[in-house]
């Protein structure tokens, strides 16, 4: 896959080679960024725990389990030979998993974007194994160590701790998955050629999998019992990760968080949070846009979906609301920035857009 090679220069044009057996930064230096998650000066779960809950909905197990891994690591409590957390988030699509590890970016690094993301999808193949360790001796590009690994965004400094996502685990090759093991025991990459290595002793490692999402679909439609009560969902995934991943992979994760199913409830909750970004989007253009309680309850009654989560939301605010309100506003203001109001309105399951 070409971009593969692309990624490879693009991570390493920074990055010189160092000496073999250069250590990291240590695992026990404060991982906190010293604007973030602060409360009087110093860290406070409680605040980090209100920060994430501001923009991941529904889903306080998980934002309980990623602040106990800071805290743990603000106190010095991580095993210094090993990584100071690694987390698999499992749950259904659109549930908030990559969403959750780019909010803990934004609030422990300078943004949401700022950290080292590995699409496992794109690494189906047996061979794309060489993409985290790089070549060996006498291949091409053994002596250049390409990785696919950004060193800074892993490696963090003593005040900013490093973040690594691997999205979908699932969907790469199971040789792939065990090139994984020394990083996740150890915290340390040694590259193929020798050369180099990567620390990842101050780095958050965090894993996503959809796995048991489509045998909960299916047990959804099945009824168990003359209550009409669903087989728990926690059981299925459970029970699907321990088929799925080998027992030496499975026990160097920390700690395994199973992500809630989207209900009705939280796809309320999201469609405001979805409606107040649009507004704030369009604020910044001079449009003032206010939206009824009505066609609030509409959108989220015609975009919930549990199968595919706050994405369905997603989907009907930009067929429901955005187009019918790019439309207008290209008739009412075809140029200029003179300051225009819009209002989203419903009567019945109708939503109606108007800009005046």
């Amino acid at each position: 896959m070409p971009f593969l090679t692309d990624m490879f220069h693009e991570n390493n044009k920074n990055h010189p080679t160092d000496s073999a057996g250069g250590s990291g930064p240590r695992a026990d230096v404060p991982a906190s960024h010293p604007s973030r998650g602060i409360n009087n000066g110093g860290f406070s779960p409680d605040v980090l725990t209100a920060r994430l809950g501001e923009r991941i909905i529904g889903q306080d197990a998980a934002i309980a389990a990623v602040v106990r891994a800071v805290t743990l690591a603000q106190c010095g409590l991580c095993d210094p030979a090993r990584p100071l957390a690694n987390i698999l988030l499992v749950g259904p699509t659109g549930v908030g998993k990559t969403e959750l590890v780019r909010r803990v970016a934004a609030e422990l690094r300078s943004g949401p974007d700022d950290l080292c993301r590995i699409d496992m999808n794109a690494l189906a193949q047996e061979h794309y194994a060489a993409s985290f360790s790089g070549a060996p001796p006498g291949y091409a590009g053994s002596k250049e160590s390409f990785t696919l690994f950004d060193k800074g965004s892993i490696e963090g400094d003593p005040y900013t701790p490093g973040i690594v996502l691997f999205d979908e685990i699932e969907k790469a090759d199971r040789t792939v998955l065990r090139a994984l093991l020394q990083i996740l025991d150890s915290g340390v990459l040694h590259l193929a050629n020798g050369e180099r290595t990567i620390s990842f002793r101050n780095s958050y490692i965090f894993m996503t999998s959809n796995l048991g999402s489509r045998s909960i679909s299916q047990s959804r439609r099945r009824i168990a019992s003359r209550f009409g009560l669903a087989r728990d969902g926690a059981t299925v995934v459970r029970r699907e990760l321990e088929r799925f991943f080998d027992p030496e992979f499975f026990n160097r994760i920390d700690e395994t968080v199973i992500l809630r199913e989207f209900t009705h409830e939280t796809a309320m909750r999201v469609t405001r949070l979805e409606l107040d970004l649009l507004s704030q989007r369009l604020a910044r253009r001079s449009v003032v846009l206010t939206t009824s309680p009505a066609a609030v309850s509409t959108l989220a009654d015609r975009g919930f979906d549990p199968v595919y989560g706050a994405r369905g939301l997603r989907r009907a605010i930009r067929e429901l609301v955005s187009a019918p309100l790019a439309r207008e506003l290209v008739r009412v203001r075809p140029v200029g920035t003179k300051p225009v109001t819009a209002a989203v309105n419903a009567t019945g399951k109708a939503l109606h857009v108007q800009v005046s």
